[in-house]
C-alpha cells in the first residue's frame, strides 16, 4: 500500500515536533513531507503531490542556518499551489491573519477545499489541527 502523503510547510521547531506526533497518530498508511522554507518546498514538492491526502501551510517563515536567506512565505507556496490542479484538502496554520486570508483566496480562486486551523495555546496542534486534518483525510 502507498503511504497516504501529509505535506507541511513549517519552521518553528516545536511545531515540527508536534506535527510529527499528530501524523504519527493518524496510523500507519500516513507519511509526513516537510520543508523549512518556500523555496525548497517548491523545488521539491511536485513528485509528492501525486500522493498528498493534505497540504497544511504556514505564511511567516525565519531563516534558518545552512537554509536561504530568504525562506521566502506560505504565500508563494499557495499562490503556486493554486495555479495547479487540485490534489488534497490544504489546511493553512498561519497565525498572519492577513496573509491567512490571502493565501486562502489564492487556494479558492484556484478551486482547492481549504480550511484554517489557527495556532493558538500551546496543545493546539493535537486540539485542533490533527482532528480538522483526520476529518479532511477520511475516506469520502
Amino acid at each position: 500500500m502507498t503511504p497516504r502523503t501529509i505535506l507541511i510547510l513549517e519552521d518553528d521547531a516545536g511545531r515540527i515536533a508536534g506535527f510529527e506526533a499528530a501524523v504519527a497518530t493518524l496510523g500507519p498508511g500516513f507519511r509526513l513531507w516537510l520543508w523549512r522554507d518556500a523555496p525548497t518546498m517548491l523545488a521539491e514538492c511536485r513528485p509528492a503531490l501525486a500522493r498528498a491526502c493534505l497540504i497544511s501551510l504556514d505564511h511567516d517563515l525565519a531563516p534558518k542556518p545552512g537554509g536561504p536567506a530568504n525562506p521566502g512565505t506560505g504565500l508563494e507556496v499557495a499562490e503556486f499551489l493554486g495555479r495547479q490542479p487540485p490534489v488534497c484538502p490544504v489546511l493553512i496554520h498561519t497565525s498572519n491573519s492577513e496573509r491567512r486570508w490571502t493565501m486562502h483566496k489564492a487556494f479558492r480562486a484556484g478551486h482547492w477545499r481549504v480550511g484554517v486551523v489557527l495556532p493558538a495555546g500551546d496543545q493546539w496542534i493535537p486540539l485542533s489541527w490533527r482532528p480538522r486534518a483526520r476529518a479532511l483525510i477520511a475516506p469520502a
